[in-house]
């Protein structure tokens, strides 16, 4: 594994350094990226093929020999934990006659076999042994090897690119996000959700929904107790290769919040760090409110198991930061945990997509429980299994079921004649960049 040095940033930062605002173009936004089956297979070609992606928890694979496959589009990686302890990936495609290799998620090998005719790789990717060998005028042992991809170990998370020249995941992040994605050391932390959906929306619906805030107060009502998603409030910001981030201040309630008076789920979130809400009525109180518990979570953090305090930001101990890497891991951090939700294109179906959501936590001592993400019930503190799901016939939590039936609904305006183009507001800038990223990728030869 490749190692890298824990990053710390400055303690009493209490918001993320905002970041300058570029020049944006005005592009449209047209129908049929989202409704073309043409467009799909051009976008699998000319943007899948040069982004990183992520394909597993680090965790999953410690030892040599383990192994975990990824799936993008009509793709399938093999990512293989080699003798000297790193990763390397390779398209899971045997060079006989094209079978996949194997279809599992996971597992853990000396050598893999193709099921279809026997031949045998090492964990290299290399030929080792085929069936009749004499029989071959060229033997392919030792000269055909899997197709191999580029693959990194980062934030404790395993990522791939199918395009071996691209740049470094660093370079590809940038060395801002890359920094404070590293602050919060993910690699410490247990994936407690593992769970996909088939949606019936074209992925980059679900992605517009995460870069941007504006229907938060409409979409998710229960959110406005305890988080400030008001433009006016929130920061956001662009960075080059289309990524953004976004940053909500917690524990202290949305201007839409309808009185004076802090209740719940607040009321109960601040007593817990023995903070009295009661102290703090009207607006003008509430960003003191927010200091406050900062100030009692670092006072009592460690005695309570709460270890990770120690290295969190001032701002990173109440308040949540997505992070939109494009195309489409949308990565939300928050005091104790980190969510992964990500759209993944369907192989040939525009208005379908595969939705992935991960909850990663950071272990409490004591703690063998550890509250779901967005309503969902709470779930034990150890490493769950992968769900994969039809969307509606299990929750996904309850701001993600809500973000899901809203796609649904939209794939289907999207594809009426009525849809005229998008008509939006400066908050909603973040969803402008990423399709003159999108743009970009696609214009290319």
């Amino acid at each position: 594994m490749t190692a890298h040095e824990p990053v710390t940033l400055p303690r009493d930062l209490n918001q993320p350094p905002k970041q300058p605002e570029p020049e944006l173009r005005g592009d449209s936004v047209t129908a049929d990226r989202y409704t073309c089956a043409h467009y799909l297979q051009r976008e699998l070609r000319q943007v899948w093929r040069q982004v990183w992606n992520i394909g597993g928890v680090s965790y999953q694979m410690p030892d040599p020999g383990d192994y975990l496959t990824a799936e993008i589009g009509h793709e399938s990686v093999l990512l293989v934990r080699q003798d000297d302890g790193a990763v390397r990936g390779f398209l899971n495609v045997c060079p006989h006659r094209g079978t996949r290799i194997t279809e599992a998620e996971e597992g853990t090998v000396e050598r893999f076999h193709c099921p279809y005719h026997g031949w045998q790789f090492d964990r290299a990717g290399t030929v080792v042994a085929v069936p009749d060998e004499e029989d071959y005028r060229d033997s392919p042992c030792g000269k055909a090897r899997l197709k191999e991809v580029r693959c990194e170990e980062r934030f404790g998370l395993v990522w791939y690119n199918l395009n071996c020249d691209a740049p470094s995941l660093e370079g590809f992040l940038g060395a801002q996000i890359t920094r404070e994605l590293d602050s919060h050391r993910i690699g410490d932390m247990v994936r407690v959700l593992n769970i996909t959906a088939d949606a019936e929306a074209n992925w980059k619906i679900i992605t517009d929904n995460f870069n941007e805030a504006y229907h938060v107060k409409v979409l998710h009502p229960e959110l406005i107790p305890y988080i400030a998603a008001d433009y006016q409030d929130c920061q956001f910001d662009l960075f080059p290769g289309g990524h953004n981030r976004g940053w909500f201040p917690a524990f202290m309630p949305s201007q839409q919040y309808g009185s004076e008076v802090i209740g719940e789920p607040l009321k109960s979130m601040a007593a817990a760090w023995d903070v009295n809400s009661d102290d703090y009525e009207g607006r003008a109180t509430w960003s003191e409110l927010r200091l406050a518990i900062q100030r009692s979570k670092r006072d009592l953090g460690a005695e309570r198991g709460f270890a990770h305090y120690a290295y969190r930001s001032d701002y990173q101990l109440t308040d949540y930061v997505i992070y939109n890497l494009f195309p489409n891991n949308v990565i939300t951090v928050g005091p104790d945990g980190v969510q992964l939700l990500r759209p993944r294109p369907h192989p040939s179906d525009p208005a379908r997509c595969y939705f992935d959501h991960w909850w990663l936590v950071n272990r409490v001592a004591g703690q063998e429980m550890t509250p779901s993400p967005a309503g969902g019930p709470d779930l034990p503190v150890q490493d769950a299994e992968h769900e994969h799901i039809a969307y509606g016939e299990k929750t996904l939590g309850t701001t993600a079921d809500q973000d899901l039936s809203i796609a649904r609904s939209q794939q289907a305006g999207l594809a009426s004649e009525g849809f005229q183009g998008f008509w939006m507001p400066d908050q909603e800038r973040r969803v402008q960049a990423f399709h003159e990223h999108l743009n970009d990728l696609m214009a290319a030869l």
